[in-house]
């Protein structure tokens, strides 16, 4: 399986890496083992991803299936996976829900995913109202917590201010999710699918060359079947992954949703 990782990580162009925030609250800089330094920053749903809709055509899309795969890739302090989670318990009602979870939640960056399994959230009065927005009752999910959640190598000057609160992720969206620390190239190839995986690849092939880019989706498509989903963030879509997925039997359906179609 490294063999196949290794093609699809081949003549990456370092310059396109940027130290940009691009997926953690947390603020995390990230050095990865080519010593390239990769900023990370994100929160509960962010606006490149409709949540509502999305969630109402999974429940609708994979009626039928008894189980539904849901894989996250860079999967930073556990934002995106709490976002969805949440999504599926305010409008899945009534609804087989269990087939959803757990989340396997991925990201290459060991400190980070401590942070996560920690159960513990940095998050600030707007990140607070993005989740009144999305759930009718914010403490249904998560607790102030007397403890202060620490990770290192932040963006001091952005993040450890007194208007971020670190809060306990209550255990009926915690228990959802499985976080692992693991390169994204290696789950992609050893992936399995029966027309019931959801990839989520946000905010993370945009900061590769436009070969990566390339080899990850027709890797993607070789491995997905009709039905399943590949769902990409506002910041890949700087780059050529659009044109490559429609390119690959992959039609958008959602913003930046798209349906593997043959």
């Amino acid at each position: 399986m490294k063999i196949y990782a290794n093609y699809l990580t081949s003549n990456i162009n370092y310059s396109n890496y940027s130290s940009k925030p691009s997926f953690g609250t947390n603020g995390r800089v990230y050095r990865s083992q080519y010593g390239i330094e990769m900023g990370t920053m994100t929160y509960p749903f962010r606006s490149d991803i409709e949540w509502k809709k999305l969630t109402q055509y999974l429940i609708e899309h994979f009626k039928n299936k008894d189980k539904v795969n849901i894989v996250q890739f860079a999967a930073s302090d556990g934002s995106e996976a709490y976002s969805q989670i949440i999504s599926f318990l305010e409008r899945g009602k009534g609804e087989n829900l269990g087939k959803f979870f757990p989340i396997q939640a991925y990201d290459i960056d060991e400190e980070i995913i401590k942070a996560a399994k920690s159960g513990l959230l940095n998050i600030n009065p707007q990140n607070i109202e993005h989740i009144n927005y999305n759930c009718k009752d914010f403490s249904k999910y998560f607790m102030l917590s007397d403890k202060k959640l620490e990770i290192n190598n932040n963006f001091d000057d952005l993040f450890n201010k007194p208007n971020y609160s670190t809060y306990q992720v209550c255990d009926n969206v915690r228990g959802k999710v499985i976080f692992n620390h693991a390169d994204m190239f290696d789950i992609l190839v050893s992936m399995e699918d029966q027309s019931n995986t959801v990839l989520m690849c946000r905010n993370v092939l945009g900061y590769f060359s436009d070969k990566v880019i390339k080899n990850t989706v027709e890797m993607a498509s070789r491995k997905l079947k009709k039905d399943s989903l590949f769902i990409i963030g506002e910041i890949d879509t700087d780059k050529l992954l659009k044109y490559y997925l429609q390119n690959n039997n992959f039609k958008e359906i959602l913003k930046n949703v798209f349906l593997k179609t043959a």
